[in-house]
């Protein structure tokens, strides 16, 4: 497709340095060329701060400067900056100004075709073609996108027509050949698709549309390698391309490689600002990349351009209920969508059965903190037990040590080395505050305590012996 220059355009005619000229803004409310310089100064001083753009100001001044009579590049240029706002309808409306004011302006004549394409209005945007080409018969680049604008139309065999008669006058017209590649493949004729691609490489080994075509075909044949290799091809060749990065974008996202998709999506998004299958793409690989707030702005816009694009709030729904666990903020999404759609759902729509799988995530999001809670618990109280333990285990091991030394005479020494590096082990766990090993430790006193009260036993041996008592004092 041939490519305008958009707002450039307009800032080379104007000729205003970066900074200047000064503007009379008490003259806005009637001066034309006063509202071209302003919306012109704003695109050229984004913020400092966030390096954005008002583009909504921008179109307002360029708006007010087309109906105050400053002719067809004014209007032009509000197209351009409402596709940067992401507003399709505002863009055609300004394009088609453009054009009607001057239908010489060709720059006007692409860009309206263009959208109108992107709207579903291909047979306008034939209609528009074929007038320029009846006045304009040797350009033969416009007559390609004529042919373009037909196959998008579903008009095959007026394509097929056009390139033929093409092809009679200026048989190495690239462009045609790529064209036809695109034909074919709509027809899935998949085989004349490739040779036609291959022939307009032959011609132009240089155009990036002719390897997304391939890519496409080799894409619906099953052989995903090469189609990424062709759609690499054409990225590199022209890295705005946004059929390329759009289909690259795509296969991206399904083998689950979210960076290249973004990075797709982005260029796609900057190639067309307004295309909200672009935005969507976008929002799916800030979701891959975790970055659930840019996913959501993404979504929101979608919604605030086409209140009617369906995925838009199914995916802003998933997003909410799958990731971030906000079930309202789901269940709105869904709600907004119903009410969009006021009148129109029948009982089995399928945003009936998303609203119930909010609930049935919620619910195991609910029981799955519960069980949560109660493993928390658990600990807690395992580790209470535990410390309880161990202030127990102190006691006992400070009593057995008494017994030991107390009766040591009569038992087994070698036993005595053993009871003693036991209690000394336990004594580690105690003075450790270990309370993970306090039921180890504890079950291997409980092991070795009876067995030395009975070895003490044996021996006529007993409780620890009291304190000698104190010698009488000596007679004064």
């Amino acid at each position: 497709m041939r490519a305008t220059i958009a707002i450039v355009l307009g800032l080379a005619l104007a000729g205003c340095p970066k900074h200047g000229p000064k503007i009379d803004e008490s003259s806005l409310g009637t001066n034309p060329a006063a509202n071209f310089q302003k919306a012109l100064f704003i695109i050229q001083n984004p913020d400092k701060k966030t390096g954005a753009v008002d583009y909504q100001s921008a179109f307002n001044y360029f708006n007010a400067a087309a109906n105050l009579g400053a002719g067809a590049k004014a209007s032009f240029n509000a197209g351009w900056v409402a596709e940067q706002l992401g507003k399709p309808a505002d863009a055609e409306a300004a394009y088609r100004k453009a054009y009607e004011a001057d239908p010489t302006y060709q720059a006007a004549m692409f860009s309206l075709a263009r959208v109108l394409i992107s709207e579903g209005k291909a047979a306008e945007a034939v209609a528009i073609y074929k007038a320029n080409a009846e006045k304009n018969p040797t350009d033969y680049e416009a007559r390609d996108e004529v042919v373009g604008a037909m196959i998008s139309a579903g008009d095959y065999d007026a394509a097929l027509a056009e390139a033929r008669d093409i092809l009679m006058h200026k048989p190495d017209d690239a462009g045609v050949y790529r064209n036809l590649s695109a034909l074919y493949y709509a027809q899935k004729n998949y085989s004349l698709s490739q040779l036609s691609a291959e022939k307009a490489l032959e011609l132009n080994a240089g155009d990036p549309g002719v390897y997304n075509n391939m890519g496409v075909t080799f894409l619906i044949q099953g052989d995903e390698a090469a189609a990424i290799e062709k759609f690499k091809t054409a990225i590199k060749l022209s890295p705005q391309s946004f059929e390329a990065n759009m289909n690259l974008g795509f296969v991206a996202l399904n083998s689950g490689d979210f960076a290249l998709a973004k990075t797709c999506f982005d260029a796609a998004t900057g190639a067309n600002p307004s295309n909200l299958d672009a935005k969507l793409g976008l929002g799916v690989s800030l979701r891959g990349l975790k970055d659930f707030k840019g996913a959501n702005d993404q979504y929101d816009a979608i919604i605030k351009a086409n209140p009617q694009y369906d995925a838009a709030y199914f995916d802003a729904a998933r997003l909410n209920y799958l990731y971030t666990k906000d079930f309202d903020k789901a269940e709105k999404y869904l709600d907004e969508y119903i009410t969009a759609k006021a009148g129109t759902l029948p009982p089995t729509a399928p945003v009936f059965a998303e609203k119930e799988k909010v609930k049935e995530f919620q619910q195991k999001e609910a029981d799955r903190k519960a069980a949560e809670e109660a493993k928390k618990k658990e600990e807690e109280d395992r580790k209470k037990r535990n410390e309880e333990l161990l202030t127990t285990m102190a006691t006992t091991i400070t009593a057995t040590k008494q017994k030991l030394e107390a009766n040591k005479s009569c038992l087994d020494p070698g036993s005595v080395e053993e009871v003693s590096m036991v209690l000394d082990q336990a004594q580690q766990v105690v003075d450790a505050k270990d309370v993970d090993s306090a039921p180890d430790i504890q079950q291997m006193l409980d092991a070795y305590t009876p067995a030395i009260d009975s070895a003490i036993s044996a021996c006529g041996g007993g409780a620890a012996p009291a304190p000698a008592p104190e010698p009488a004092p000596a007679p004064q």
